[in-house]
C-alpha cells in the first residue's frame, strides 16, 4: 500500500468517525421534548410585576427550605426571626431542567412545624422551582433551583 493510500483510508476513516459519533450524540441528546422555559414571553412581558411581588416578599420578610428526595418535595417556610409559618397554603409550580414541557403543579400538604410536602415524579437533576405561600392576606413567593439527588 502506498503512502498516498493511507492518507485517504486515514482521512476517510477519521470523517466517517466523526459522522458516527455526532449521529450517535444527537440521538442521546434528543428526547423530542421541548427545551424552551415555559411562558418565557409572558414572564418577561410581565416582568414588573414579578419585580412588585418580590418586594413585597421581601418587605414579608418569610423564607422557604426546598428539598427533593425519594419522590417528594419538602418545603419549610419561616419567618425572619425562624420561627415556622404554619397553616399556610404552599403552592409548587415548575418544571425539571431536561424536560421542560412536562410542568410541575402542586399543592402541599402540611405536615406540622412549618413543612409541606407534596408528591411528585422521581427525576434527578435540577428543578426550577416557584414557591407560593399564603396566610391570612400575606403572600409570599420564591423562585429556587433545586437539585433533586
Amino acid at each position: 500500500m502506498t503512502p498516498r493510500v493511507t492518507w485517504i483510508i486515514a482521512i476517510v476513516g477519521l470523517l466517517a468517525g466523526n459522522v458516527i459519533a455526532m449521529v450517535i450524540l444527537a440521538v442521546v441528546a434528543n428526547d423530542g421534548g421541548t427545551q424552551v422555559i415555559p411562558q418565557y414571553y409572558d414572564r418577561a412581558a410581565h416582568y414588573d410585576d414579578e419585580l412588585d411581588r418580590a418586594s413585597a416578599s421581601r418587605a414579608l420578610g418569610w423564607h422557604a427550605e426546598v428539598a427533593i428526595a425519594a419522590g417528594a418535595v419538602d418545603v419549610t417556610v419561616s419567618d425572619a426571626a425562624g420561627r415556622a409559618i404554619e397553616g399556610a397554603r404552599v403552592h409548587i409550580t415548575g418544571y425539571q431542567r431536561a424536560h421542560a414541557g412536562e410542568l410541575l403543579d402542586l399543592e402541599l400538604a402540611t405536615t406540622g412545624g412549618g413543612h409541606y410536602r407534596g408528591d411528585l415524579r422521581e427525576r434527578r437533576g435540577w428543578h426550577d422551582l416557584t414557591i407560593a405561600a399564603d396566610r391570612g392576606g400575606a403572600h409570599y413567593v420564591q423562585h429556587v433551583a433545586v437539585e433533586a439527588r
